[in-house]
């Protein structure tokens, strides 16, 4: 069974991001892009930025890569994030101090 993409982005990663990413399989440099979508412990990246070396790789991957958060730096967080969604224990506790007052 495929594991499904987080209910709640917990990282420091938004979609939207600038970043960069180090190579890997055929890239032979590292690459920069936008995030497109975010999974557990993964980045879908769309790439905006290589070298000329590895353009056949990137039109190979339709300009976009997988990458691993922990290998992605960011380089220029976006002005206008996602909202990110509070897990259900918070949204309790809100309606709940709502309807205190």
């Amino acid at each position: 069974m495929a594991k499904k993409e987080p209910l709640v982005n917990t990282s420091e990663f938004d979609i939207g991001d600038f970043v960069e990413a180090p190579a890997f399989a055929n890239f032979e440099h590292s690459f920069k892009g936008i995030i497109e979508k975010i999974y557990e412990h993964a980045l879908l990246v769309m790439i905006t930025e290589n070298d000329p070396v590895d353009d056949a790789t990137v039109v190979e991957y339709n300009r976009r890569a997988i990458t691993r958060m922990s290998e992605t730096k960011i380089l220029v967080k976006t002005e206008n994030p996602a909202p990110r969604e509070l897990p259900e224990e918070d949204v309790e506790e809100d309606v709940s101090s709502e309807e205190k007052n």
